[in-house]
């Protein structure tokens, strides 16, 4: 009882500070970057670096705020996470897949010159505390070149397949629409040449599809391919309700994974997610993240 106390209080404090940090004007907001800075320790600077670089980006604009409220991470290619609905997020630099559920509400909550619904934004976030969930897939039982990433929701999930030069594979056809995107090299599938940036339909209960790599190539073609999610008994992401512990510090928490360094935001859009799910995966380099922190 005593912890459910405790994490009551710990949102209620949470919802105060974000509040508070987007109701104060520029005149407010400006001076109190240094003085957070200040009160940090070191082990904690790196965020205060990066709220630096934020303000000078977006001057007086309340998301530079950001970093203290929430994980901050680098997801390697490969790696992924989920996000459920009315959570806020940022992506910040690199390359990554997101796939999401329908909807047509964005909520800005800093971090752009567009329109900030401060109100809505306050009364719509969960507020919920834990630490950042990285998923590595799983690898399809049915194809040994293809790693599923499946969220505990039904609207979608993501399957990468990778085709070694000289090599061909066959994927099924899963019974359901799919959106197929090139990501890496070149190749062909059912008599058509595909390269980087292509992206093609596959409907439902069509032939199966056979993808060749011809062995002059240099590197792997590999393609995402996002359909309804066919694997809700099954999946590798989980909410984050369901992991986490305390926070070892009031302020900032780092990442779970002990393969991902702590790391600072560095510019964008900072966008809640009303009413829809998010299944976000590094595809090129590294990918910096903002997450909502314990």
């Amino acid at each position: 009882e005593s912890n459910r106390i405790e994490s009551i209080n710990q949102s209620i404090q949470k919802k105060q500070g974000v509040a508070g940090c987007h109701y104060f004007s520029e005149s407010v907001i400006s001076p109190n970057f240094n003085v957070r800075i200040t009160l940090n320790p070191d082990r904690e600077r790196k965020c205060s670096r990066a709220v630096l670089r934020l303000a000078q980006q977006f001057p007086g604009d309340a998301g530079a705020m950001a970093p203290f409220f929430l994980n901050y991470l680098l997801i390697a290619p490969g790696e992924s996470f989920f996000m459920a609905a009315n959570e806020p997020h940022a992506y910040v630099a690199g390359e990554i897949i997101e796939c999401m559920a329908c909807s047509d509400n964005v909520v800005r909550a800093g971090l752009t010159p567009k329109f900030k619904d401060v109100n809505n934004l306050v009364d719509m976030l969960t507020y919920s505390m834990g630490g950042p969930n990285i998923d590595g897939g799983a690898y399809s039982m049915d194809n040994a070149d293809v790693i599923r990433y499946s969220p505990p929701c039904p609207e979608f999930e993501v399957m990468i397949l990778t085709v070694e030069p000289g090599k061909q594979s066959t994927f099924k056809n899963p019974g359901v629409p799919v959106i197929m995107i090139i990501l890496e090299g070149s190749g062909a599938f059912d008599g058509k040449l595909c390269r980087p940036g292509r992206s093609y339909y596959w409907p439902a209960n069509t032939d199966d599809l056979i993808f060749t790599v011809d062995s002059s190539k240099r590197g792997a073609l590999k393609v995402a391919m996002a359909h309804k999610n066919l694997h809700l008994d099954r999946p590798t992401a989980i909410n984050r309700e369901d992991f986490g512990g305390a926070s070892s510090s009031n302020h900032l928490n780092y990442p779970t994974s002990p393969r991902l360094p702590y790391m600072g935001l560095g510019g964008g859009s900072t966008p809640v997610n009303e009413d829809r799910r998010i299944l976000s995966v590094g595809s090129k380099d590294y990918a910096e993240q903002g997450l909502p922190s314990l």
